[in-house]
């Protein structure tokens, strides 16, 4: 006899930071919500482990108590962002001063964010992944609106009634491809690896971005004396091993070889790829996609954990009525949120396919503190990212 239907107000696929959130911020509206993660939870993943200083916002609003998380969050005045002899400090200001961005170690904040989902009256299934969606009306997702769906569980398939499925599984988001949403990763397409090494002494207060000849690495330190080794490679066709492209990335670029010349590797290397993620559309009627399933443009900036909690936070405001009309209040909230956000990460991105620019950049923010100090709190979500798109501001930046 085949496991008896589950039932939910809303089903949210994967239990990461923005999974847990929504579910969590739903549950404290008074939603029935079922999360539910394919593998055990927490596990390692290919993040990059660097939020933005918003972050506190967000997990203040979501009734997460601070000593929930800080304990194992390691605090950051910035980003310093290398290449070659050229570099500058970014840092974050809003209008009450400096702002730190946050070292977190991820299989302990994830663990955090998903109890407290649970503690919120959320109930949580592990090992437990989607495999289908049902709709009511039209064909596949044409006219049509999600009202079941169903998934795997270490008992066998079982169906689920809900009104409203959310995908919070990441960038390669299965709740995206059965809806048939995802799109294609044109440019940049790359290839993301990361490792834990022990810390280097002098590297503690701050992240370093090391930005080589068409690849960057990233060095975030972590509580507990750990740093994370991050880099995103070019998808080019290369058939070395990941710990052989690892490690001549590391050889490429002198500065990050002499950080870590002497510290041991920690964990083993968690790749990703590619690295990006596309989507046509972020909701419809009945469903919505959060966190990287909702598209991913590229970790060099550094917003994902951020981008993430906000964008769940949308879809919670959203769901306050579970009517069809959720998905355009999801849809223009999430305008509202990155639209200026993204503009910005397109022009760095711009700037990282020319070497040459991203160089003449860097000096020029180095020789001009307040456009720099701009830009940062731009990147980490501490002033509105169009501050960093006027003109003025991109001549103060570009002009000779």
């Amino acid at each position: 006899m085949s496991p008896p239907a589950l039932e939910c107000e809303v089903l949210v696929i994967g239990a990461g930071p923005a999974g847990s959130a929504v579910a969590a911020a739903l549950a404290a509206r008074g939603r029935d919500v079922l999360l539910v993660e394919a593998r055990a939870h927490p596990r390692a993943k290919a993040c990059a482990e660097y939020a933005s200083p918003r972050i506190v916002e967000e997990l203040r609003q979501l009734g997460l108590a601070e000593d929930a998380w800080k304990a194992d969050a390691l605090p950051l005045a910035g980003m310093r962002v290398i290449r070659g002899d050229d570099a500058v400090d970014i840092r974050y200001h809003d209008e009450h001063g400096q702002r730190n961005a946050w070292g977190l170690e991820r299989t302990r904040f994830d663990a955090t964010l998903a109890a407290h989902a649970v503690a919120s009256g959320v109930r949580l299934m592990e090992h437990t992944s989607l495999v289908d969606v049902g709709w009511r009306g039209g064909v596949g997702g044409i006219g049509g609106r999600v009202e079941r769906a169903a998934v795997r569980t270490p008992e066998g398939r079982r169906g689920v009634r809900c009104q409203w499925l959310i995908g919070a599984d990441g960038a390669r988001s299965r709740v995206s491809q059965a809806i048939s949403v995802e799109g294609r990763v044109g440019v940049p397409r790359r290839l993301g690896l990361v490792a834990h090494y022990e810390g280097v002494p002098d590297l503690v207060e701050h992240g370093e971005m090391h930005v080589g000849p068409g690849w960057y690495v990233g060095l975030a330190p972590l509580a507990g004396g750990r740093l994370n080794v991050g880099m995103a490679l070019p998808l080019n066709g290369d058939r070395r091993s990941a710990e052989e492209r690892f490690a001549a990335a590391i050889e490429g670029i002198p500065a990050v070889a002499k950080r870590l010349r002497g510290r041991a590797r920690l964990t083993p290397i968690i790749g990703a790829s590619p690295i990006g993620h596309r989507v046509r559309r972020a909701a419809g009627r009945g469903w919505m996609l959060i966190g990287d399933a909702a598209g991913f443009i590229d970790p060099f900036t550094g917003e994902g954990i951020y981008r993430a909690l906000r964008s769940a936070r949308a879809a919670a405001a959203a769901l306050d009525d579970l009517d069809d009309a959720a998905s355009a209040r999801y849809l223009a909230a999430r305008r509202g949120a990155f639209a200026a956000k993204d503009a910005l990460t397109w022009l760095v991105q711009g700037m990282l396919a020319s070497p040459p620019l991203m160089g003449y950049a860097l000096r020029r923010l180095a020789s001009r503190p307040e456009a720099a100090e701009r830009l940062g709190s731009a990147l980490g979500d501490c002033r509105p990212a169009s501050d960093a798109l006027s003109p003025l501001f991109l001549a103060q930046v570009l002009r000779p």
